[in-house]
């Protein structure tokens, strides 16, 4: 679950023998154990790992998960903490506690720092764990095999591998603007004039908007430029290229957007609601906006309305291809992942291991976060194979090679902030599509450079 792709979230846990416990904090030596966390028939005892969770909204499912392991495993104890916004590890404390040699056990974090992370040393090769708990390539999608390669080793457990890019709308905007719900655009043109007609502006005054392309998935602009041909080129090669004609051109449509509409600030102001929570938060489910281009967690919001209400309201299909472009889908995937110096490696992949089982998959990560998992025996669940919308979103997938939006590289963290800056800049009007891109094109060259100078791509 990735809401508009948060910058820095993270799990993180750290195993004990015996016994089972739920904290607060990071790293090993985290107390304060609730005993909802425990196993009725087992003793309160010393956690093996501590879990950081990046999202609060899915706590009690961790604590369920620690629970229902712990009593499978009397051996083994699992400590969850929640901590947000850690999954770049912008705040250090990944690192610091790898340098003190008190890590957790076990991180579980989005897959763009895992080439970062493997080649400072702060995560280690779990490919020999992996395989000793059933964990192979075979049968997991293999892009999302691959998202956890450095070097040909395995760094991460492959959980999820989740569409970014659907294009979600609300059919009861559809049918007020006189378009056919049953029917979404399935060419440019078609969304362009689909939008126009949604489209209430009175009086300078915004009531309501059709399609606003960067308003869902913060790295939509990677989407429409893959779609235009765009080279990412993100250092997986040592190489790196953010200017590129897909790019501009991109930015070139942005920034007919954020003109039409008085600016990328104004249109912001009106699509995310400041304070707002629930199902009002969403512009697309609260009708501020026709159609929304965002991931699977959209589904999440069933828990703010109720399925019927949720599939009676949305419908998702593709993306419809630009002039002269060509059909994509971005994806991007969490994985497991073992800091170097855990002490509890082996027990921490085999909880992991565990969490990725089919029932336990769906029970405690899918319900809660609204994931699409890595291995494809997942999917054959109920929870997707009866769902309207799992089953929307499965079709979109069907028609669309599920490809990896950047690929991994040691300086992916800095590529994406910078790329993302770009966009900021051209949404907001601070200067034209080529000179913005000019200029990140030489920043992104200079992170090449001092990284290279590290013989990093030796």
């Amino acid at each position: 679950m990735r809401r508009s792709r948060p910058i820095g979230l993270l799990l993180a846990v750290a195993l004990a023998l015996t016994g089972c416990s739920v904290a607060r904090g990071f790293g090993v030596g985290t107390q304060s154990v609730p005993g909802d966390a425990l196993c009725p028939s087992k003793p309160r005892a010393k956690h093996i790992t501590v879990v950081d969770w990046w999202e609060t909204s899915s706590s009690p499912a961790m604590l369920s998960s620690a629970k229902e392991f712990n009593c499978a495993h009397p051996n083994i104890a699992i400590n969850i903490s929640i901590q947000t916004n850690a999954g770049d590890d912008s705040n250090g404390k990944v690192l610091a506690a790898v340098a003190a040699g008190k890590p957790p056990d076990l991180l579980l974090s989005w897959d763009d720092p895992l080439a970062s992370w493997a080649q400072k040393g702060e995560i280690q090769d779990i490919g020999d764990l992996a395989a000793a708990n059933g964990v192979t390539k075979a049968g997991i999608i293999p892009q999302a095999w691959n998202s956890c390669l450095y070097k040909g080793k395995l760094y991460g457990m492959p959980v999820d591998w989740d569409p970014d890019t659907l294009l979600w709308y609300n059919k009861k905007v559809f049918k007020d603007a006189g378009l056919d719900p049953t029917k979404p655009p399935t060419t440019w043109s078609q969304l362009q004039s689909y939008a126009r007609k949604i489209d209430q502006v009175r009086g300078g005054k915004i009531k309501r908007l059709g399609f606003i392309p960067w308003s869902g998935w913060q790295f939509s602009y990677i989407q429409i430029g893959h779609m235009y041909g765009a080279d990412f080129q993100n250092g997986s090669q040592a190489s790196v290229r953010i200017n590129s004609p897909g790019l501009r051109k991109t930015f070139d449509y942005y920034t007919e957007i954020a003109k039409r509409y008085g600016g990328g600030a104004r249109i912001n102001s009106f699509t995310t609601l400041s304070g707002a929570e629930g199902s009002a938060a969403d512009p697309l489910l609260s009708g501020r906006l026709g159609m929304n281009m965002i991931g699977d967690w959209e589904i999440g919001q069933r828990s703010n309305v109720g399925a019927k209400v949720f599939n009676e309201t949305l419908g998702v299909t593709s993306v419809p291809v630009p002039p002269g472009g060509h059909n994509y889908l971005s994806h991007s995937g969490w994985s497991f992942m073992v800091p170097v110096g855990a002490k509890h490696a082996k027990e921490a992949v085999q909880f992991a291991a565990w969490m990725q089982q089919p029932a336990n998959f769906v029970k405690h990560i899918a319900t809660a976060n609204g994931w699409l998992p890595a291995r494809t025996a997942t999917r054959s669940q109920s929870f997707y194979t009866q769902s309207p919308a799992w089953q929307g979103v499965l079709a979109v997938e069907a028609k669309n090679q599920p490809d990896w939006w950047l690929a991994p590289s040691p300086i992916l963290q800095q590529y994406y902030r910078i790329t993302d800056e770009t966009n900021a800049s051209v949404t907001a009007l601070e200067g034209s599509p080529g000179k913005q891109l000019t200029k990140a094109q030489s920043q992104v060259e200079a992170v090449l450079r001092n990284v290279t100078a590290l013989g990093i791509y030796k």
